[in-house]
């Protein structure tokens, strides 16, 4: 990847012979940017271009250049990238749009590409593609020309559109190097990350993402990376209509956005959601060291955005810290003995009374962030333009609390007022101080440092890769287990199941719940009846012999009535069991692999949504994490007398499905509805395994 960012040689093939305002020509943007290194340009019939002289074709190039960019027709790149392999270039830019994410004529192009550079060793970013910006040393391959930082941040964006380089300022605020993966035909997001993981001068690193292949690598890749770096995220393509736009503008299938949200939990990245969410939590990381608790501290000039601040936390996920009492009687003041503090901390009725407000703030933030308690600060205040408010200034207050503040806790800041632009600029130059647009945006920033410190501490997976077939395998004739047949899997993992039988003799269902003992079930077991409740296939509540005979005939009748040419396995006669019903659940995606789902069960369970979602294999912690996560949580405690089910043994229930699953890839789908959990333990009532 080195190439692409810092090239010693460049071959430029495409560049149009104008110049100047609205020509979009990628020399001069390059030359502009900063480039030093030698250009070479192919050109069929201009004999020089910005001052360089050109080549009619790329073997006339006097020497073997690190680096090609083209950015010509589409019917015109694999001539040109072919023209490139034979004089021995192996690093490509394909600028050019038209490919997969076009049409069916331009994906068997790309395709054509992609055969064409991978037999010759050969790597190409793109296409699509608005290439490589690296502020550090002064190289672009854009033909849009964006300003260069002149103090670059350790912040490397890895994106599948251009427009994240053009808008820097709505999305990443800075940039020190992007790489534009665009189609990603054969760089991708793991080659970015790997080059990320060694690169010196990257410390946080963005993605945005539409689509993913190889989910599995990437992972493995990501997890080894994010204790050491954040890796960020904003995935695209949450909705239906995000996911047809994504496929139509990069060729990218999303895949199932929960599944996302799993895989990057499992790794340990952090993920966004908003272009807000994304500059906040970028301008948090460029700035502070990470919240190593939830507490923050809230010094406020009005009540009202103490609460505003309050509801904040509570929705991103940090807590308001304890008001040290020790600093009460340096802030109180008894002129004002009816204001007491607490936090929030409002300051203005004691800036009025004492005289300075900015005096009281300054007081304040040294005071909280000394507590042990204090994890953060976020100093709310105004900035006006008037000169009858010119006292209201913070930058060498600011800096006098940062020389005291030897822990470095971040301290964020929202300035409101017409002359609160200008203050926030100032205030960004201090060390270890941000400003944001808003009190939402700078409790998200700093949320996401305590979200990245507490993944640091965690124990992150590194089993990815889904192992070959080393098990028996599970085997179905028409590729679907129902009933005993599908329950005997589970016990093999350890996954308790009611006692129960399948036969079509009702006396043998009589006779086995005469032994079991009363009350029982009877359910239809038919691959074409697998939605049975819906279709009227289970009775419950059989209590006596007479009932369970006259149930089982009904049951019979009722599916050959329905289903004549049905294959019917038989009925299933089980002992009728009580509890809380919830639903365990494998679905093998096609990034990710196995995925394991736990929620609430029951006819229910697709109209309340209640579900959480890991990829296998998942430890005891993650299935216990995943249930106490749930909507359902507080019943499984117990309510109202109940009590509580045995958490405990749903987790190792979890654990069981999970090595199941990686077990067996055969398995494309598995439902366990319901799985009852009651206090002594739990038991699955009902299953269906669908191979693939």
């Amino acid at each position: 990847m080195e190439a692409f960012l810092n090239p010693k040689s460049v071959l430029l093939v495409g560049v149009t012979r104008r110049t100047g305002v609205g020509a979009y020509n990628n020399l001069e943007v390059m030359r502009r940017y900063g480039y030093r290194g030698p250009v070479f340009v192919v050109h069929p019939s201009e004999t020089e271009i910005f001052g360089h002289p050109t080549y009619r074709s790329v073997a006339e190039v006097p020497q073997v250049p690190d680096l090609a960019v083209v950015s010509v027709g589409r019917d015109r790149v694999v001539p040109v990238v072919e023209d490139c392999v034979r004089k021995g270039i192996r690093n490509i830019v394909v600028i050019s749009q038209g490919f997969a994410d076009a049409d069916a004529e331009g994906r068997a192009l790309q395709d054509t590409l992609v055969s064409l550079c991978r037999d010759k060793g050969v790597r190409v970013l793109g296409p699509n593609t608005m290439g490589t910006l690296n502020a550090f040393d002064g190289f672009s391959t854009a033909f849009i020309d964006i300003a260069r930082d002149p103090a670059p941040p350790p912040l490397t964006l890895v994106a599948q559109s251009g427009v994240l380089q053009v808008g820097i300022e709505s999305f990443t605020g800075r940039l020190g190097k992007a790489i534009d993966i665009g189609n990603g035909c054969d760089i991708h997001f793991v080659d970015a990350l790997r080059y990320c993981a060694d690169d010196p001068k990257t410390e946080i690193i963005v993605l945005h993402m539409e689509g993913m292949r190889d989910g599995r690598t990437f992972l493995e890749v990501a997890a080894s990376i994010a204790s050491r770096k954040p890796i960020v995220v904003l995935k695209t393509g949450r909705s239906r209509a995000g996911a047809r736009a994504a496929l139509s503008h990069t060729g990218s299938m999303v895949g199932e956005d929960a599944v996302f949200d799993a895989a990057f939990q499992k790794a340990g990245l952090i993920r966004v959601r908003t272009m807000v969410e994304l500059r906040a939590v970028c301008k948090a990381f460029l700035h502070f060291r990470p919240m190593v608790g939830p507490n923050l501290a809230v010094l406020t000039a009005t009540g009202a955005c103490g609460i505003m601040t309050a509801d904040a936390c509570e929705d991103f996920g940090l807590q308001l810290a304890p008001f040290p009492e020790a600093a009460r009687s340096l802030l109180e003041n008894p002129k004002i003995a009816w204001h007491h503090l607490g936090n929030p901390v409002d300051l203005w009725p004691l800036g009025m009374v004492g005289g300075s407000f900015p005096e009281v703030l300054e007081k304040a933030a040294e005071a909280l962030l000394a507590s042990e308690d204090t994890h953060a600060v976020l100093a709310i205040f105004p900035r006006m333009a008037s000169p009858l408010h010119d006292n209201l200034r913070y930058e060498a207050l600011l800096r006098r609390v940062q020389e005291k503040n030897g822990s470095r806790k971040p301290i964020a800041c929202w300035v409101y007022g017409d002359g609160a632009r200008e203050e926030a600029e100032r205030l960004d130059r201090v060390p270890g101080v941000a400003c944001f647009a808003g009190i939402d945006e700078a409790v998200m920033g700093l949320a996401a440092t305590y979200r990245f410190h507490r993944l640091r501490q965690r124990a992150v997976s590194k089993t990815f890769v889904v192992p070959a077939q080393v098990r028996e395998k599970i085997q179905a004739p028409k590729g679907m287990l129902l009933g005993e047949a599908a329950m005997e899997w589970l016990r093999r993992y350890g996954i308790p199941t009611a006692p129960s039988m399948v036969t079509d003799e009702p006396e043998a269902a009589v006779g086995w719940a005469h032994q079991t003992g009363f009350p029982v079930v009877l359910k239809v077991v038919s691959p074409q009846w697998v939605h049975k409740s819906d279709a009227g296939g289970v009775v419950t509540g059989l209590d006596d012999p007479d009932v369970v005979r006259g149930a089982f005939n009904d049951l019979m009748q009722r599916f050959r009535a329905a289903c004549p040419d049905g294959e019917l396995t038989g009925i299933q006669v089980q002992k009728q069991m009580s509890g809380w019903e919830m639903l365990f659940g494998i679905k093998r995606d096609p990034q990710f692999g196995p995925v394991v789902v736990v929620g609430m069960g029951g006819i229910y369970a697709e109209v309340f949504q209640d579900v959480r979602r890991a990829l296998a294999p998942v430890s005891f912690e993650e299935a216990m994490d995943m249930i106490t996560s749930l909507r359902l949580y507080p019943l499984l405690r117990g309510v109202r007398g109940q009590p509580p089910a045995h958490l405990e043994s749903l987790a190792a229930a979890l654990v069981g499905l999970s090595k199941l699953a990686w077990d067996h890839p055969e398995v494309a789908e598995l439902d366990i509805n319901p799985v009852f959990a009651f206090a002594e333990g739990c038991c699955a009532v009902d299953c269906r395994i669908i191979l693939g």
